[in-house]
């Protein structure tokens, strides 16, 4: 097996952060693992769209977001370097996303496709319990995401985002920030304007 061209020494890092790899388990990993770049506002996966990729950041953010039936956008997450992204429903069930995952600034991934993540899962156990963590830790992340959208205000949700993206509160446009916690631009303006109370 040949290395690859780029550097996956982050995606190594992360996985032995949860679990031991060794030489030829990295060796693999290499193998199987391809890089891309996506341009700012260029789209990784777009609504209706079938790109099984399961995406691995190294650099830049990602959106992910739908658009209900008025036009209006709402953002689920982002994605930032360290993090996992993909349409879930597109990668196993083969189905047409439901989902928009966009670039918001120029971004850089390595990814898997089906076929070459099932190879990895059928390489070695490591990888079976790396992902399994992974999904585990993605379950706990959805349900919390939804108890907030539920129960707190969009100005507690607001100092949520704050604290779970110190860095991208200083870079976001205030749309994206009034997407993902559910209120307009023109609401989230009136409320900081109004003076938010420091959590």
């Amino acid at each position: 097996m040949t290395g690859p061209k780029y550097d996956t020494s982050s995606l190594e890092n992360h996985i032995k952060s949860y679990v031991s790899l060794s030489d030829d388990e990295i060796l693999t990993l290499n193998s199987l693992v391809e890089y891309k770049q996506i341009k700012k506002n260029q789209y990784l996966i777009h609504e209706g769209g079938v790109a099984a990729m399961s995406s691995f950041i190294l650099s830049g953010c990602l959106r992910t977001y739908i658009t209900d039936n008025r036009g209006i956008e709402h953002i689920l997450g982002f994605s930032t370097p360290g993090w996992w992204t993909g349409s879930l429903q597109n990668f196993y069930n083969d189905k047409p996303s439901e989902l928009n995952i966009q670039a918001i600034f120029d971004t850089e991934i390595l990814f898997f496709t089906k076929e070459t993540k099932e190879k990895l899962l059928l390489s070695g156990a490591v990888f079976e319990r790396y992902f399994r963590i992974l999904a585990e830790r993605s379950i706990i992340d959805f349900q919390a995401r939804t108890l907030e959208i539920l129960s707190l205000s969009a100005e507690e949700r607001y100092w949520k985002f704050s604290n779970k993206y110190p860095d991208l509160m200083r870079k976001l446009p205030q749309k994206y920030i009034a997407g993902y916690i559910g209120v307009t631009p023109e609401f989230l303006s009136k409320m900081k304007s109004n003076g938010l109370r420091k959590q």
